[in-house]
């Protein structure tokens, strides 16, 4: 009998290769492997990204024509042979190895373009965090939208500072493209809901650590709640990633997670009732992707 033929492509894209291991390590038990595709780009050339450490994954490399994350995402739309791809963060995990299933009559629906599991409150738009979608509704929207999941600024008004104008985030202005076309994208909040937990300003951060100390990071996360909430990610995740990987390398975040935590009562009540309520989620969150990671079989 011959193996079905694969229905849906799962892609992220990741500048680091520990980060991309624990994304992995769900992926591959979350989703059917004789209906799956998986593909991981590398966000970086520095980075190694050994192909023991993922098993089943088709590594994507840059190139001239694909030099970066939103890059990445339009060419996966246009190079995907499966009937539907999904695109997610590397900091989102899915935990669930019915959701595919229980997703999968929606986007039967031929009125339907997309179901997005992660959705942006500020408008409809299913971002980049964990969309499902059929690339050749997005292809036709490529052709006439190249520029696809770039974000861009929605009204440029050149006698305001550019922080003061509208933007359109990742995956914004292709997702008002699609519905402009006629077809609907189904919003979800999954995350709030256990199926799928998300961490958030990961790679943000790590990469700020790569050119700030300690102490400049922490000034920074003092004021700015997605710098403080991808440090405690980040510090988590570490923890996390060297229980499932004992043998090595070890997570690259080279910061503790003691003068975060003085953090925790310092600033206005409002401040500190949000991060302490914050590092509950973030706990309970990543508790369940180690459950999920450790104990699902694959």
């Amino acid at each position: 009998m011959s193996r079905p033929r694969p229905e849906l492509t799962v892609f992220t894209a990741s500048v680091y290769a520990d980060v991309a291991r624990v994304w992995h390590a769900c992926a591959s038990r979350a989703f059917p492997a004789d209906q799956t595709r998986l593909e991981i780009f590398r966000d970086s050339d520095e980075e190694e990204f050994r192909p023991e450490w993922f098993a089943g994954v088709r590594l994507i490399k840059r190139t001239a024509q694909r030099r970066d994350f939103h890059e990445a995402y339009n060419d996966a739309v246009r190079r995907a042979r499966t009937p539907y791809l999904a695109i997610c963060d590397s900091d989102v995990y899915w935990l669930s190895r019915s959701l595919w299933t229980q997703l999968r009559p929606q986007l039967a629906e031929t009125d339907v373009a997309a179901v997005s599991c992660i959705s942006r409150t500020v408008r409809p738009s299913h971002g980049t965090f964990a969309v499902i979608l059929k690339p050749d509704i997005y292809r036709a929207v490529l052709d006439r939208l190249p520029d696809g999941f770039f974000p861009a600024a929605q009204h440029m008004d050149l006698d305001r500072p550019m922080d003061q104008w509208n933007w359109y985030d990742s995956g914004d202005r292709i997702s008002e493209a699609v519905q402009e076309t006629g077809h609907k994208i189904r919003f979800l909040n999954l995350d709030e809901s256990g199926p799928l937990v998300r961490l958030q300003s990961v790679t943000l951060v790590r990469r700020t650590s790569g050119f700030l100390g300690q102490e400049q990071l922490l000034e920074m996360a003092a004021k700015s709640r997605h710098f403080w909430r991808g440090y405690a990610s980040n510090l988590l995740l570490k923890r996390l990633h060297n229980q499932l990987f004992p043998q090595g390398p070890r997570y690259r975040f080279p910061f503790s997670g003691k003068p975060l935590a003085r953090t925790l009562r310092q600033g206005s009540h409002e401040e500190i009732c949000w991060r302490r309520k914050l590092t509950r989620e973030l706990v309970q969150g990543v508790q369940k992707v180690s459950r999920f990671a450790r104990h699902s079989r694959l």
